[in-house]
């Protein structure tokens, strides 16, 4: 068995306090403790970081050396590149941009992060912080992109993420398993994350095996850092 602790790295989009994750020293004293604690143990603990996705070209907010020294890195999209929107407007939904552009948008940024192959892991696809609920109209994009996604993840071997945060949290966008369908379909791995920001949702996988189940998954399609 395997656990894995993947804190943000510095969160230029949000708030300053992952600054420790940007720190080469930090993360090796993390890296040793992983391995300490794993040392004779029947679990294994392994250190990753998610990154932010920051622009259209699918550059992620990581230095190479911090990449190099955790087990694997997560690509995750929190802002629309491109787009500002005022948090205040959030919660309302009163984002005022086009929701099919937003959707094409993000989903072209996560598609280029991929294609660039700085990242292990494709973390909660289809959605973003600041405009959650219009990735949730991904009925409205050309299905095409969606294949588009899982054929270059499959293409350059990098796992998507089943997040659980969506199920405590928010509706999963339409089309999520879809997307998961169509990466099990050409070999893309599929990635575990509970998403949790609080102790009480470690371990908080009941919905992620529920997919899994539903997509009729194996052992062998789940993403581990261990042999890939």
């Amino acid at each position: 068995m395997a656990v894995a602790v993947t804190d943000h790295h510095t969160n230029t989009s949000l708030l300053d306090s992952y600054e420790h994750t940007n720190d080469l020293e930090v993360i090796r004293r993390m890296k040793e403790r992983c391995r300490a604690i794993s040392k004779g143990a029947q679990t294994r603990f392994l250190l990753g970081v998610e990154a932010d996705i920051i622009d259209l070209d699918g550059c992620l907010n990581i230095r190479p050396e911090i990449a190099a020294e955790v087990d694997f890195v997560i690509a995750s999209l929190h802002i629309i590149p491109g787009i500002e929107i005022k948090w205040e407007k959030v919660a309302s939904g009163e984002v005022g941009v086009d929701r099919k552009k937003v959707a094409i948008r993000c989903i072209e940024s996560e598609i280029a992060a991929v294609r660039n192959g700085h990242a292990d892991v494709l973390g909660h696809p289809m959605y973003v912080i600041s405009a959650g609920r219009y990735l949730r109209s991904i009925e409205e994009v050309d299905n095409s992109l969606l294949v588009e996604l899982a054929e270059t993840a499959a293409k350059h071997n990098v796992a998507v993420e089943i997040n659980g945060g969506f199920f405590r949290e928010y509706t999963p966008p339409s089309g999520y398993f879809n997307l998961f369908k169509m990466c099990r379909e050409r070999g893309v791995k599929l990635s575990t994350g509970t998403d949790a920001h609080l102790t009480v949702h470690v371990g908080d996988l009941k919905e992620i095996h529920a997919t899994l189940s539903s997509l009729r998954a194996e052992p062998s399609d789940i993403y581990s850092p261990i042999v890939n």
